[in-house]
């Protein structure tokens, strides 16, 4: 199948204009802060008044640790420090965005009083929702792209703003990422909140999930940062937060504390 479409959708001057992937980057925010207003648990946790703040900030550090999760394996992708701030040039890791969220979000709930573990576990549900979306913004970009194959699944960018390397039949590891993460969404809300019944053992859930799935993808990815003969750099890290997850989850089935 071949991708014709621009990934800039209105140029406005210059270096500047809206582009598909801010597009649905905004959209997968907009949809997942309805979702989650929606959810009972938002209420009981008494979030309406704090959320917007709660988001800034989740934004930012999501955009750091993206950053720098990406920045770690090649440094040399970026000539002057100052290029680590030009975030609209792309360059970002979704296992980034997540550890950059995780690290730094539970401190500032800490500092305004909202309780941390069922907070995360409330944004569980919907974070795999908003990376799904998410996903469809990277395969308009022609980002995270995949490597070559001559399959009917094969996909092939016929226009040259895109990433993605020109007139090449290669996988659509976006779709891939987007589907199985879509997935772990309907898991998350239709089972997950109703099984996992201890406070943060859905927040587990999800990260293993989300590790899981970058783990899997991987394997079809172009341009990746290999640390041995089979595992990239992305899928080391998605080990370790698999396991991280895993011990989270084996501590908190040790408490008898419930929701």
């Amino acid at each position: 199948m071949e991708i014709n479409f621009s990934p800039e959708l209105i140029h406005i001057y210059g270096p500047f204009g809206i582009q598909a992937y801010g597009l649905f980057i905004m959209l997968a925010i907009i949809i997942t802060v309805w979702a989650l207003r929606k959810n009972k648990r938002f209420a009981e946790l008494k979030l309406e008044p704090v959320y917007v703040n709660i988001i800034i900030v989740s934004i930012l550090a999501g955009c750091f640790g993206a950053r720098v999760l990406e920045v770690i394996p090649e440094p040399h992708i970026y000539t002057h420090w100052y290029d680590f701030f030009a975030l609209w040039q792309g360059g970002f890791s979704a296992l980034g965005a997540i550890i950059g969220i995780t690290t730094i979000v539970p401190l500032y709930l800490k500092k305004i009083a909202i309780p941390v573990l069922p907070t995360c576990d409330l944004v569980a549900i919907y974070a795999p929702l908003l990376q799904a979306i998410a996903r469809l913004g990277c395969f308009t970009a022609g980002c995270c792209y995949g490597i070559p194959i001559h399959s009917i699944f094969s996909i092939m960018y016929t226009n040259t703003a895109t990433l993605a390397p020109y007139g090449i039949a290669i996988h659509p590891t976006q779709l891939y990422s987007s589907a199985i993460l879509f997935m772990i969404f309907l898991f998350m809300y239709f089972i997950g909140q109703h099984v996992f019944k201890k406070t943060g053992q859905l927040f587990a859930a999800y990260l293993i999930l989300a590790a899981v799935e970058r783990f899997i993808t991987d394997f079809w990815r172009a341009e990746r940062f290999m640390v041995s003969k089979f595992l990239s750099f992305h899928q080391v890290v998605a080990v370790g937060i698999i396991a991280g997850a895993m011990f989270l989850m084996i501590a908190l089935s040790c408490f008898r504390q419930r929701r």
